[in-house]
């Protein structure tokens, strides 16, 4: 428990915009997110680093912070290994180092680094639009009514749609 009260918060970066005109700057930013496409996601800590990225890039895309029972629904339902086998109890067991699901989310949940914790398991998730589409506009941030932007602990919601 020592160790999860010093981590900064894990949180999951969504893309929902394209790369036409995008400036250089925020091209680059995207690719060290490892969000080449629209409608992938990735898992991140927020530290003073990740949080300066995440501004710059921040009219395209959304990020929140992630509970536990997200995260494993985000990793069962769209998390893939090499060759884009699913993740389940058996996969897991068999082309990593950890024996369940379970253990894999803890190890991601307690790691300083989530990319370097999952890391037979491919860094990015590639989602679904969501589900009754976009409620708000993907051209404004969310306080003003769009969905770009921090969405905080409330991100979760959004998640479940796109999973």
């Amino acid at each position: 428990m020592k160790a999860e009260e010093n981590l900064p918060p894990l949180a999951v970066v969504v893309r929902v915009r394209g790369s036409v005109n995008v400036t250089r700057d925020v091209s680059a930013t995207l690719r060290k997110l490892r969000l080449l496409r629209v409608n992938s996601s990735t898992l991140v800590r927020l530290t003073p680093p990740v949080e300066g990225m995440l501004r710059r890039v921040k009219e395209h895309v959304f990020w929140g912070r992630v509970d536990k029972n997200t995260l494993r629904l985000l990793l069962l339902k769209r998390g893939r290994l090499p060759g884009d086998r699913r993740l389940s109890d058996e996969n897991v067991s068999k082309y990593t180092r950890f024996r369940t699901l379970d253990e894999l989310v803890e190890a991601v949940w307690l790691s300083s680094s989530p990319a370097e914790a999952i890391k037979p398991v491919k860094p990015v998730f590639r989602l679904t639009p969501p589900k009754g589409g976009f409620k708000r506009s993907v051209k404004k941030p969310v306080k003003k009514g769009g969905i770009l932007g921090d969405w905080g602990d409330r991100v979760g919601w959004m998640l479940r749609r796109m999973v």
